[in-house]
């Protein structure tokens, strides 16, 4: 029992500050604590909105400066294509010589081979022609020798 009275007035002595009231003199430090910051954010904002219009200007600017820097750099990248499609047009050109002419002289060269071979098969087939005729001239001699001796 005399723990429970004990801590009843342990808690009522830590309530008794928690009642108490604000006095004029609190209520006038908080008034000029308050007008200080007050003046203080006004001034922040005053210096913010200057700073503000030069930062506008600034911004402006950096605009500007961006986008000439960025059309500078598409005239680049532009420029940069055009002599790239120039390379690969002149590695075009090299690539189609360097398999046109050997292909050329190939084809040529297969031409003449096929007229020559052409003209050496009719040789040929009129020589094979006249060798079979003489066969035939020969044989035929050959029975009138053995029919006549």
């Amino acid at each position: 029992m005399k723990m429970i009275l004990l801590f009843l007035i342990l808690f009522c002595v830590i309530a008794i500050p928690a009642l108490g009231e604000l006095s004029d003199d609190d209520l006038n430090q908080i008034r000029l604590i308050i007008a200080d910051s007050e003046k203080r954010l006004t001034a922040t904002i005053n210096t913010l909105k200057t700073d503000g219009a030069i930062r506008d200007t600034e911004i402006k600017n950096l605009k500007d400066t961006m986008n000439t820097e960025i059309k500078n750099l598409k005239d680049t990248m532009n420029n940069g294509f055009d002599d790239i499609q120039k390379n690969f047009d002149r590695q075009n050109n090299i690539i189609i010589a360097c398999i046109g002419i050997p292909m050329a002289f190939l084809a040529i060269s297969v031409t003449i081979w096929g007229i020559l071979a052409h003209r050496r098969g009719t040789r040929a087939r009129s020589l094979e022609d006249e060798i079979a005729t003489l066969k035939q001239e020969v044989e035929t001699l050959k029975q009138r020798q053995v029919i006549t001796p």
